[in-house]
């Protein structure tokens, strides 16, 4: 009987573990969006220069959102023509809204805007 108690607690630790190798295998290959999917180096976003404790992998400062994708008002002059206020033009927050309160990268993404407003933006 003591012998089935061990040899359960034993196959429940493999399970356990080989739940977490399989959780952080995934972790370590998060997926991106489609018009990303180019960009095979996690470093092209997640630099050393926006690291916290020298962990790279925490959200990317607009530095690096805006060196591909142009500046404010670059990005401001390609979304000028939507039929609701330019999100890229906020009156509310001008240059100092950080691109990644809409844009997610490994997740959802969301209209910021929409916490206050209901604008039918879609993001890309």
């Amino acid at each position: 009987m003591i012998r089935n108690a061990f040899a359960a607690l034993g196959a429940t630790a493999l399970a356990l573990t080989l739940g977490a190798v399989s959780l952080s295998a995934s972790a370590a290959a998060p997926t991106v969006k489609p018009y990303h999917k180019a960009l095979t180096d996690c470093a092209a976003c997640h630099t050393q220069e926006n690291a916290v404790a020298g962990n790279a992998f925490v959200v990317p400062s607009d530095k690096a959102c805006l060196a591909c994708h142009g500046s404010y008002k670059d990005l401001a002059k390609k979304t000028e023509k939507l039929p609701e206020p330019n999100p890229h033009a906020s009156h509310h927050y001008g240059e100092g809204i950080a691109c990644t309160a809409c844009h997610k990268e490994h997740e959802p993404s969301k209209v910021y805007c929409n916490e206050c407003h209901e604008f039918s933006y879609q993001i890309k």
